[in-house]
């Protein structure tokens, strides 16, 4: 990558990674992968919601996609009030981590169309785990993929 840092690196919601890149690459921007986020989901709010998750999951893919951050607060708010998910944890988690995932917080941001595809955020993970391991340090990482 000739010695510069990437505008933008999806992750995963590991705490080591956003350290490492807040610490290493302080002007790049830090998101983390919606696909991932999702896959948790069924686990999450499944027995949660019974019947109604499929329409919860609309739902927030419809919020997702929002063009606003006042829309989307707004939305989210009536998610919670016509879902009763209030007081959940993985609910409140995801609202306040937001900035991180939600499109309409990461308008204008250089993700070249990572953000909105879940098969494209799938294929880029497998592609980033054939060179990464838990003792590759992000430096060396981003040294092997940029050959």
């Amino acid at each position: 990558m000739n010695r510069k840092a990437p505008l933008t690196i999806l992750t995963d919601e590991s705490m080591y990674l956003k350290e490492a890149i807040e610490k290493e690459l302080p002007g790049t921007k830090h998101a983390l992968c919606i696909w991932l986020i999702a896959a948790r989901f069924p686990s999450w709010f499944d027995a949660v919601l019974g019947e109604r998750y499929n329409s919860w999951r609309n739902e927030f893919d419809r919020l997702y996609n929002m063009e606003s951050t006042m829309e989307f607060d707004l939305g989210w708010s009536d998610m919670m009030n016509s879902y009763g998910l209030h007081g959940n944890g993985h609910i409140a988690s995801l609202f306040a981590s937001r900035t991180l995932w939600a499109l309409p917080y990461l308008r204008g941001q250089f993700f070249a169309g990572l953000l909105a595809s879940p098969e494209t955020s799938k294929s880029i993970s497998v592609f980033i785990q054939r060179f990464s391991s838990a003792q590759t340090r992000l430096a060396h990482f981003i040294e092997q993929v940029s050959l």
